[in-house]
């Protein structure tokens, strides 16, 4: 199919007449020249639509990084198109992915997590970025964190604070001892509000500071009371991995007595994050 048009068209020569006229079907070597450099030139164009549509369509695809960490060369971000279920851990500006966070592992929603305050649903990377603690809400009323090391070029996961009976055994003596000035029965549990264990900081690259709280309510004389106990844990981790609670102090419920430097700043924070998520 010719790309000239197909209305007629008149061209004269220098010094000829209208009789000497050059038609389409009766054409000269610059006719064809300029055929060809139209033909050369749609084609340029087209590859080039077609490369700049591929190259913005993959960065479409891409999603931008949700975390990074301090060394630069990983980044939490959303499973490529068509697999936005998933969050993943991967190299910085690469499409390769090291890490699957898969959302069908947290009954409350990945997905959702990441977007709501307060941000318990986060990457908190240790100095150096051989660890992170990934805080997140598995339950409606319960939220926990997950600890991962890089082994060369390898995420793995280490064991859970769920694993350890002594992250549970200082809040459950606590709630005991406020139910029984309450006097109420050993057997009533009582309803739970929120029960969480959420990495504050890194204190350096084997050391996190964890703040555990839980609440629960009770009913006593058509009246509701509530049971509150805050906590904080210092972690240390060996070499390979393996975790041990080296600190654990209780918050009083007024003023910051018995707690270290690092405990006041993090819960002074934790106050103003409170005080702006009540405002809201």
């Amino acid at each position: 199919m010719s790309l000239i048009p197909s209305a007629a068209f008149t061209r004269l020569r220098a010094g000829h007449s209208a009789a000497d006229e050059i038609t389409p079907n009766d054409p000269t070597p610059d006719s064809c020249l300029g055929t060809c450099n139209h033909l050369v030139t749609w084609t340029f164009a087209a590859v080039f639509f077609l490369v700049a549509t591929s190259a913005f369509a993959q960065e479409q695809e891409k999603p931008p990084a949700r975390s990074v960490s301090p060394d630069g060369k990983w980044e939490l971000r959303a499973g490529a198109a068509g697999e936005q279920e998933d969050f993943v851990i991967a190299k910085a500006g690469s499409d390769e992915t090291s890490f699957v966070l898969s959302e069908e592992e947290y009954a409350d929603g990945l997905a959702e997590a990441l977007g709501r305050a307060p941000s318990y649903a986060n990457i908190v990377w240790a100095p150096g970025s051989k660890r992170f603690a990934f805080n997140l809400q598995p339950g409606k009323a319960y939220q926990t964190a997950q600890f991962y090391q890089l082994d060369g070029d390898t995420w793995r996961k280490l064991d859970s604070l769920e694993s350890n009976a002594a992250t549970f055994a200082s809040l459950d003596r606590s709630m005991a001892r406020q139910k029984k000035k309450l006097k109420l029965p050993p057997e009533d549990g009582g309803w739970p509000i929120m029960t969480s264990w959420q990495v504050r900081k890194w204190i350096d690259s084997n050391t996190a500071l964890i703040y555990a709280h839980s609440q629960k309510n009770f009913e006593i004389k058509d009246e509701t009371e509530s049971v509150r106990a805050s906590f904080f844990f210092t972690l240390k981790f060996d070499p390979v991995g393996k975790w041990e609670i080296v600190r654990t102090r209780e918050v009083p419920p007024k003023g910051v007595d018995g707690l270290n430097a690092e405990e006041r700043k993090e819960i002074n924070r934790i106050e103003n994050e409170d005080r702006e998520l009540r405002s809201k």
